[in-house]
C-alpha cells in the first residue's frame, strides 16, 4: 500500500527548530557565532561548533554547500521556522560559510554500524536516536523493504515513532546503503516514500555528502545504470525517480536545477522518471516550503515548465489542487479544465490517481469520487486504474476497481492496468499472461492495449 508518503524529503540544514535553544560554542568566526546564538547546536551536530544535537540530521556527515545552507535558512521546513526575516542576508552568508566550510573539512561520515537495539528494548526511552537505530538495524540485517513496511505500520501504532517517523526513515536510508555496500543505486531501487521519503534523504544524504552540484550531475548520469538495476524497467523507474526525489532534497527544493540534471540522464525513460520525483518532492505538503508553488494558481509550476517536464508535473498536480481547494473535488475538477491546451486529460488522471488513494483503495468510494469529474470521469477512471495496479504491482487485485466502472468506462479502466502490467513484464507473451491473470476475457483487448501486448 502506498505510504502517508506522496510525500518531501528535505534537506534540513540548520533546522533551527521551536525548541533548540544555544549553542556552548566558544564561538570566534562570524559564522559561528550566529551559529551559537541562533540554538543550531542544540538541533545539530557539528564537531567544529563542538555542537552535538540530535533532532536534525548530523551536518558533519550532510556536508552541505554554503547554498543549500543559506537556502534552507530563509525557507525552513521539517519543524524549523524561516529565518528570513530574523537574520540579516549577512548573517545568513555568514552561518552558511561557516556550516560549509566546517563540515566539509570534518571528515567522512562513518559507515552505519549494527547494534543490539531493538523497538522493544526502546520503551521507555526519551532518546530518538534509541529508535532511529533499531530500524536502521532491521534495514540493515534484514532489508530496508522490511524495515520500511515495519515503520509504516508503527507510524500509525507509536506515538514515539510517529514524532520522529521522517529522522527514522532518515536512519533506514544509511543503513540501507550499508545494506547494500555502499550501492546507491540499488539502494534507491528498493526504497520506498514512507514518511515524506526519509528513506531517500537518507540514501541520497550519504551518497551525495560533500560532493558539489556539477559532479553531482556526473553521479546521477551513471547511477542508475547498474545491472542489478536495469535488470528490471520496475526497479529502473524507483532508481530513477528516487533520484529525482533525492536531487530535490540535495538542492534545497531547487526545481529547475534538478530538472536539469533530470535532462542529463542516458535515456528517455529514465528523463522522464526523474522528473516524477522532482514534481512530487516540490508538491509534497508538511515537509517544507517550496518555491514554486502558488496558492492563488495551483496548476503552477506545470503551467510554466518546459513542455517535456510536464506530463509528471500534470499527473500529481491534483494533489496541489485538494488541498488548497479542501478536497472539494468538483472544484478541483474546475481547476484541472483550466489547465493548459493539450494537459486536461493528464490532470484527470491525476485526479483519479488521488480519488484511489483518499478512497484507501475502495472500489465504489473510487468510482463516486471519479464521478464528481462529470463528462471526464473516464480519464480519471483511467488514472484511478493506473494506480490501483501500481498499488497491487500487477498483483490478482490490480483491476479490483474496473467491476465497479460504469460500462461505458470499463475498457478504459482495463485500459489503464494495462499500462502498469505493461511496465512489470518486457515480453509481448508476458504482457499478455499478466493481462489474462487480472482481466475478464471481453476486456483483455484493452488491456493488451495498454499493455502494448
Amino acid at each position: 500500500m502506498k505510504s502517508r508518503s506522496t510525500a518531501v524529503l528535505l534537506l534540513v540544514l540548520p533546522a533551527i527548530a521551536a525548541g533548540c535553544g544555544g549553542s556552548e560554542k566558544k564561538a570566534s568566526s562570524p559564522g559561528a557565532k550566529v551559529f551559537a546564538s541562533a540554538g543550531c547546536g542544540s538541533c545539530h551536530t557539528l564537531a567544529a561548533a563542538d555542537a552535538k544535537g540530535q533532532v536534525g540530521p548530523n551536518l558533519d556527515e550532510l556536508k552541505p554547500d554554503a547554498s543549500t545552507v543559506s537556502h534552507q535558512v530563509k525557507v525552513g521546513g521539517n519543524g524549523m521556522p524561516s529565518f528570513g526575516s530574523k537574520l540579516s542576508s549577512a548573517q545568513i552568508a555568514q552561518v552558511a560559510d561557516f556550516v560549509a566550510t566546517s563540515s566539509r573539512g570534518s571528515g567522512k561520515a562513518a559507515p552505519f554500524k549494527p547494534d543490539k537495539t531493538t523497538i522493544a528494548s526502546c520503551e521507555g526511552q526519551t532518546a530518538p536516536t534509541c529508535l532511529r537505530q533499531a530500524f536502521a538495524n532491521i534495514a540493515f540485517r534484514d532489508s530496508p523493504a522490511k524495515a520500511l513496511a515495519l515503520l509504516a505500520t508503527d507510524d500509525q501504532a507509536m506515538s514515539a515513532v510517529h514524532a520522529d517517523c521522517h529522522q527514522i526513515a532518515h536512519a533506514i536510508g544509511h543503513a540501507g546503503l550499508a545494506h547494500f555496500h555502499g550501492n546507491a543505486a540499488e539502494a534507491l531501487a528498493r526504497g520506498a516514500m514512507t514518511c515524506n521519503s526519509g528513506y531517500y534523504h537518507g540514501v541520497i544524504e550519504r551518497a551525495f555528502a560533500g560532493v558539489p552540484r556539477p559532479e553531482v550531475t556526473h553521479i546521477a548520469r551513471r547511477l542508475c545504470t547498474s545491472p542489478s538495476v536495469t535488470k528490471e524497467d520496475f526497479l529502473l523507474y524507483q532508481c530513477v525517480h528516487g533520484l529525482g526525489h533525492g536531487l530535490m532534497i540535495y538542492s534545497g527544493l531547487d526545481l529547475p536545477w534538478s530538472l536539469q540534471v533530470c535532462d542529463r540522464l542516458q535515456t528517455s525513460f529514465d528523463r522522464v522518471s526523474c522528473t516524477g520525483g522532482v514534481f512530487m518532492q516540490n508538491l509534497m505538503p508538511g515537509m517544507g516550503t517550496s518555491r514554486y508553488v502558488r496558492r492563488n494558481d495551483p496548476i503552477y509550476p506545470c503551467n510554466a515548465v518546459a513542455e517535456r517536464h510536464k506530463v509528471y508535473c500534470y499527473l500529481m498536480v491534483t494533489s496541489r489542487i485538494l488541498t488548497v481547494d479542501g478536497y472539494d473535488w468538483r472544484k478541483t475538477a474546475a481547476w484541472c479544465r483550466r489547465s493548459e491546451k493539450g494537459w486536461v486529460a493528464t490532470c484527470f488522471q491525476s485526479y483519479g490517481r488521488d480519488a484511489s488513494g483518499f478512497s484507501q483503495y475502495q472500489p465504489r468510494r473510487t468510482a463516486r469520487l471519479c464521478l464528481e469529474a462529470g463528462k471526464d470521469a473516464g480519464e480519471c477512471f483511467y488514472g484511478a486504474a493506473r494506480d490501483y495496479a501500481n498499488n497491487y504491482a500487477g498483483g490478482p487485485q490490480s483491476a479490483r476497481l474496473c467491476p465497479s466502472v460504469p460500462a461505458r468506462y470499463r475498457a478504459r479502466c482495463y485500459d489503464g492496468v494495462g499500462t502498469i502490467v505493461g511496465t512489470l513484464h518486457r515480453t509481448s507473451a508476458e504482457r499478455r499472461d499478466a493481462c489474462n491473470a487480472v482481466t475478464p476475457k471481453g476486456y483483455r483487448a484493452a488491456c493488451y492495449r495498454g499493455a502494448r501486448a
